[in-house]
């Protein structure tokens, strides 16, 4: 029988995960309804009901591993108050975007260049996550995403019911170098973990990311904008499929009871005092 040494044991043991990098491309307001359910009570008929509106992060990823550099989203367009429809902007303003928050400038803190990127993965294709990556075109990275969101990105635009979906990030992508995946799992790389669980849209991916060190980052994309609809099970205007949304939840709560495993949300108004950003990382 062979023997193995301790060191021998965890050498093998390794994913190839050294470091996270959560990246800051600014911040994104709107109504709490899209979010978490608010509706009146019959006791309230006939009154008013002030609306509340909140503010969180607009965020991203970059995982260093041995096998290449990844990137998780690229956040809003630049000019986005510019580009993107009247009632996207109406609906969901940035309120703050500046130089530091332009996807160049973000993988300057972490230390890379646009042409370092080798991986772009795409939790969904919406306005605020596809927004930068015609910076990266030219350098030809492998754009990943779920082959049901770019069906229904394409078939949104083609309907004409744009919506958060906008025909330039789209066109940024045309005969791009893509990868897109039909079932309901992929590992991109060892400890680097995709998951297809919709409900916010069809192809909404959950990356699952394990670190050399033994911790799990799940980054959840909009699958939940708050933790507080992980908590509650609910979720407001942006649901786009309950069964699956509440599917996917118990298997984030699942998840969530293993050591050393966390979730880190793109939309999470306290992120930034839960997980430092770029330059700092996790590990």
């Amino acid at each position: 029988m062979a023997h193995y040494r301790l060191c021998d044991i965890m050498a093998v043991s390794k994913t190839g995960v050294k470091r996270l990098f959560l990246l800051d491309y600014g911040t994104v307001a709107c109504d709490l309804g899209w979010i978490m359910p608010n509706p009146s009570r019959v006791s309230e008929r006939g009154t008013s009901k002030p609306v509340q509106w909140v503010e969180g992060p607009v965020s991203g990823a970059l995982i260093e591993h041995r096998d290449g550099v990844i990137l998780v989203d690229t956040g809003s367009h630049p000019e986005a108050e510019k580009v993107w429809p009247k009632d996207a902007w109406e609906y969901f303003p940035m309120t703050r975007f500046t130089a530091e928050n332009l996807l160049e400038n973000q993988l300057k803190l972490a230390g890379y260049k646009p042409e370092d990127i080798h991986f772009v993965v795409f939790t969904h294709l919406h306005l605020d996550h596809a927004g930068q990556a015609y910076k990266l075109r030219d350098y030809k990275p492998l754009f990943i995403m779920h082959e049901d969101e770019l069906k229904h990105a394409l078939y949104m635009i083609w309907l004409g019911k744009i919506g958060a979906y906008l025909p330039q990030d789209l066109e940024a992508l045309k005969s791009a170098n893509i990868f897109t995946f039909a079932d309901s799992y992929l590992e991109l790389l060892p400890g680097i973990e995709l998951y297809r669980f919709g409900g916010h849209t069809p192809g909404s991916i959950v990356m699952k990311v394990t670190t050399d060190t033994g911790n799990t980052y799940i980054l959840a994309g909009d699958f939940i904008h708050s933790p507080l609809e992980l908590e509650l099970e609910t979720k407001g205007w942006l649901l786009g499929n309950y069964e699956e949304f509440l599917r996917g939840i118990k298997i984030l709560k699942l998840w969530l009871k293993r050591l050393n495993t966390r979730l880190i949300t793109c939309h999470d108004p306290d992120i930034w005092n839960k997980y430092p950003k770029a330059p700092k990382h996790l590990e």
